[in-house]
């Protein structure tokens, strides 16, 4: 594991405040070793999950359905920095939909962009605690979370660079791909663009983004998948599939394979090969190795007879988890942070003639997993299978006007 800190930014709704926290990961999600990693997870599926052996059920009686045991993280650290809306300029644009991303994420783990929705910048150095304004501005809104990636020097000594893409990739000094094209504001039926899968292939040459348009009144998906040169800055055609990923997937020169989040929901972190799949006319790349980093419990209710007499009236419970957010950070040598949002609502209700929802009650938190992929043969050398070691889940509590990204 290359790097010991994530940087998580927390946004306030109504004060439009984005608070950023360095997570020491190598604290909160791993243990020391892979061993012990393995050790404490044969621990818990010998101890049923970490309830002990399973014991003789009771009655069945009204309560709410169980939710996964997380061990919960506790109060975040107090924040690096927190950034505050700028005041309007003469354009008189207030600064709303910030965004935040790592500048050199290939070398620092701690240099912070920050990019108003009006296109200023600054650089906060997390390390040093110190604030620069010698970055360009952007010409155009970056929004709150751009599509980011670091491609390395192409030779030796020159510096990585940086490319910043949003949905409609809509930037002058970027070459506009040929699925984006200019289009009457008004007109009724225009495409609806969006980047649902990203990765940088060919050592850090070319650019690879995967789009879907909604088509006709029915709204058909059509799929396609585009790669950009960075040194000819020219598009061309991959082919009419997706990347099998859910947003970025990152390159693990150890494993000689990308890893990310698998496009089917609920996400877990896969491992797909890249390498030949880019070749125009290729064929769709499909996940070589999926793995189950964590699972959101199913839709339930408990029920209950209020009255013998009368068993059509039924007091129900439910719980239901939907998913939010989600994404996964690459700490270096096969190791990975994985962040997924929820929320939970619990409900109440009578059936019987009428129902009352009259207790809906609902929370949003954070599930954060530290896990690494590793060989399967203890030599490292090629030729062998992948297998993912999961560490640690931790669970924080977001209040309902933040968000966390």
């Amino acid at each position: 594991m290359n790097r010991r800190f994530v940087n998580l930014v927390l946004g306030n709704y109504d004060a439009h405040i984005h608070s950023l926290f360095r997570l020491d990961v190598a604290k909160h999600l791993f243990y020391p070793s892979t061993a012990q990693a393995e050790a404490a997870n044969a621990k818990q599926e010998t101890n049923n999950g970490g309830g002990g052996a399973d014991k003789p059920s009771k009655p069945p009686g009204l309560k709410w359905p169980k939710t996964p045991r997380i061990k919960w993280m506790g109060r975040l650290p107090e924040p690096s920095m927190r950034f505050f809306p700028l005041d309007a300029g003469d354009d008189e644009w207030r600064s709303y939909d910030d965004a935040l991303m790592l500048l050199r994420p290939n070398s620092s783990e701690g240099t912070i962009l920050h990019a108003t929705d009006g296109g200023r910048t600054v650089i906060y150095d997390a390390d040093k605690n110190a604030i620069s304004a010698t970055v360009p501005y952007f010409d155009t809104s970056m929004r709150r979370e751009p599509i980011v990636f670091s491609v390395p020097g192409a030779g030796a000594g020159e510096k990585e660079s940086l490319y910043v893409m949003h949905s409609t990739i809509n930037s002058p000094h970027l070459p506009r791909p040929p699925f984006v094209v200019n289009k009457d504001p008004y007109e009724r039926e225009r495409p609806s663009f969006s980047i649902i899968s990203s990765a940088v292939v060919d050592g850090g040459r070319t650019i690879v983004v995967s789009s879907d348009e909604k088509k006709g009144a029915f709204g058909k998906v059509v799929e396609f998948t585009y790669c950009f040169d960075t040194t000819t800055r020219e598009w061309r055609h991959a082919g009419d599939w997706s990347l099998p990923f859910a947003g970025g997937a990152e390159y693990v020169p150890e494993l000689e394979t990308w890893i990310g989040l698998s496009s089917t929901s609920p996400h877990h972190i896969c491992a797909t090969d890249l390498s030949s799949a880019m070749d125009a006319g290729g064929q769709a790349p499909t996940p070589e190795h999926v793995w189950d980093d964590f699972t959101p419990p199913p839709y339930e209710v408990s029920k209950v007879v209020l009255n013998r007499r009368y068993p059509g009236y039924v007091l129900r419970r439910s719980t239901d988890w939907w998913p939010s957010k989600h994404s996964l950070v690459s700490l270096g040598s096969g190791t990975f942070c994985i962040l997924k949002t929820f929320g939970i609502t619990r409900s109440e209700w009578v059936s019987g003639g009428f129902q009352e929802d009259d207790w809906p009650c609902g929370e949003e938190f954070a599930v954060l997993t530290g896990v690494e992929v590793v060989r399967c043969n203890d030599d490292g050398e090629g030729g062998g299978g992948l297998r993912m070691v999961k560490h640690k889940s931790k669970r924080c509590l977001l209040d309902h006007d933040h968000w966390l990204f």
